[in-house]
């Protein structure tokens, strides 16, 4: 279901794309649309903040908000594509220290 396009980014079959772009940054595109997620690596899990995604940002640099349903589905896709690449997480609510 996914394939790798690079050290640390893959691509699902349909379409949309995780990318570590740093080791505090998680990019998901998605069509024209990109989210972003704050992260920080560590040994021996990484934490991801879900209450740090980020609306869609558009190409032209606006953001449109995603609906609550888009936002658990990307979630669960970003999970998805670090679990592909191997990269083990813990999950944490709120924003990040």
């Amino acid at each position: 279901m996914f394939k790798r396009l690079g050290p640390s980014t893959v691509q699902h079959a349909s379409g949309f794309i995780v990318r570590i772009t740093d080791r505090y940054t998680i990019e998901y595109r998605e069509n024209d649309r990109l989210a972003k997620i704050t992260m920080n690596l560590g040994i021996p899990r990484n934490a991801v903040f879900r209450d740090t995604l980020t609306p869609w940002i558009l190409a032209d640099g606006t953001t449109i908000p995603m609906t609550e349903t888009e936002r658990l589905r990307v979630l669960d896709n970003i999970g998805q594509g670090l679990a592909f690449m191997d990269v083990k997480v813990k999950w944490y609510d709120g924003p990040s220290p």
